[in-house]
């Protein structure tokens, strides 16, 4: 699998979507964080000023924030401008605390919003251009603690590429968390909160990138041991069965922790969609009927048959749907408001619902290429000929791939009628469930290959990771080839440029 280049805003981008719990077997564990982890819909002011730095003639360029939520699984995008005297202060929608990303021309980095508080976020610079970072939030969280954390060294546990069982495969990989956990309690630079954010960013990397991907595993290892960049038709890792999920029981899935951070949407959507577990689609069913069901099959795997992961699990199931585009019957609106006491939830999927409802033009056509690599391109361009064709290189896990669809959405709009095709285009390592899920929320164009057709297409236009955009002329002809996302203004620019060649 390809991943994303990791400056440091992107890697910031990704380590809010990794926060978990307190780790297991930490001693960290036994010490309590000063937040209220409960789901209260509200809102958060952040603000703040800078001082020390001069404002060009077209003034400071905005912060962003960035974040995923809980209720939706959606990637919340906001811009907070920024006032000609350094001072600026927004009030943003949030679920209980938060951790966001941060993003602007003074500080990259984690921050937190708190519902139904201010936070602040100081930024000064001295005469000899020493830049003074200040926190001030409720938890206790300092620029020392972020800073800690967006410059920790992240790594899965390391087992070697032993083509090994899935049952030997999960205990190694949860011994090797385990001496990571003790490795993170035994440093004395990190203060506790950061130890506890720390490591369950390496919770988090075991669970979802390692121990949910055994076949990738497996695949990977297969190549290595008979140096290949192909797995024969024949070959097929062991698939596991059911008992295999019973890791789920070391993460604590009602540790009330995971509130505020990114870790329920993306573990969620995996268990949802996962073909051995087979937990049925909620229809219309009463949801503590459904819920029945669903515990039979969980019980025994997460150790609980109660909890606030079921709520959760109840609520991923219409996110699924409404996921694929489509909304919520009358029916299920009675079942939801029957079921969650707390509004909070129901809201979350009406205002979803009608987002699905305004986004049902979007037309997605969908394409499987098979046979050979060679000139793959050259044979999917020239079904548009006669129009521009914008390529973009995505994957459903890329979190910079989706943050730079979100701000590009207004782009493609402006060319909506005119000689434009947007293709996109991911592999295999985008589970296929999760691609069909995301698909009528972007449109366009869809195009699903294989790993190898993929990794021909990346020696082909030399790149190396994604998000990566070409963009080709009516007459077929490639004009940019271009890594990371370009902004707005360069896509609208180079778009109507490129339309423009006759």
């Amino acid at each position: 699998m390809k991943s994303t280049k990791k400056p440091l805003i992107l890697k910031i981008i990704i380590i809010i979507c990794l926060l978990l719990s307190q780790p297991v077997l930490s001693n960290a564990q036994s010490q309590k964080l000063p937040i209220d982890l409960t789901i209260n819909s509200g809102i958060a002011t952040f603000s703040g000023e800078i001082n020390g730095i001069k404002v060009g003639e077209k003034g400071f360029n905005p912060f962003k924030i960035t974040y995923q939520s809980l209720l939706s699984g959606d990637l919340m995008i906001y811009d907070i401008p920024v006032r000609k005297d350094g001072s600026f202060s927004m009030k943003i929608p949030v679920e209980s605390v938060v951790f966001v990303s941060v993003e602007s021309d003074f500080y990259n980095g984690i921050y937190c919003l708190i519902s139904g508080e201010e936070t602040k976020l100081n930024i000064s610079v001295d005469n000899d251009q020493k830049k003074q970072i200040r926190f001030k939030n409720s938890i206790g969280f300092t620029a020392d603690d972020a800073e800690k954390v967006g410059t920790w060294p992240f790594e899965v546990p390391k087992i070697g590429l032993e083509i090994v069982s899935p049952e030997v495969y999960s205990q190694k990989k949860i011994n090797g968390m385990q001496e990571l956990l003790k490795s993170i309690d035994n440093d004395k630079k990190l203060s506790a909160l950061s130890k506890q954010i720390i490591a369950s960013i390496e919770k988090f990397a075991t669970l979802f990138h390692s121990l949910l991907k055994y076949d990738s595993f497996i695949i990977d290892a297969y190549k290595a041991q008979n140096k290949t960049d192909k797995v024969p038709d024949d070959f097929h890792p062991q698939v596991p069965d059911k008992s295999y999920y019973s890791f789920l029981k070391y993460f604590n899935l009602n540790d009330p922790i995971y509130i505020s951070t990114g870790f329920y949407p993306m573990i969620l959507k995996e268990i949802l969609n996962n073909e051995m577990l087979a937990i049925p689609d909620i229809k219309e069913q009463p949801v503590d009927e459904w819920l029945m069901k669903v515990k039979a099959i969980m019980k025994d795997k997460i150790s609980t048959d109660s909890g606030i992961i079921y709520d959760l699990i109840a609520q991923y199931s219409f996110i699924k749907q409404l996921n694929y585009a489509n909304p919520l019957s009358e029916i299920q609106k009675k079942n939801i408001k029957t079921y969650f006491k707390n509004r909070s939830f129901a809201d979350a999927l009406f205002v979803k619902n009608e987002k699905v409802l305004k986004q049902s033009g979007n037309k997605a056509n969908i394409h499987e290429i098979s046979g050979t690599s060679e000139r793959m391109m050259d044979s999917i361009i020239n079904k548009y000929n006669g129009k521009v064709v914008f390529v973009d290189f995505w994957a459903t896990w890329c979190t910079p791939c989706l943050k730079a669809m979100n701000e590009s959405e207004i782009v493609r709009k402006e060319f909506e009628n005119k000689d434009v095709v947007f293709l996109y285009l991911t592999d295999h390592s985008s589970p296929k469930k999760n691609w069909e899920q995301k698909i009528p929320e972007i449109g366009g164009e869809q195009y699903y290959v294989t790993n190898e057709q993929m990794d021909y297409l990346y020696k082909t236009f030399k790149f190396s990771a994604i998000p990566h955009y070409l963009i080709y002329d009516k007459r077929g002809t490639l004009k940019y080839n271009y890594h990371t996302f370009m902004g707005i203004e360069n896509m609208r620019k180079w778009i109507d440029e490129t339309l423009r060649i006759n």
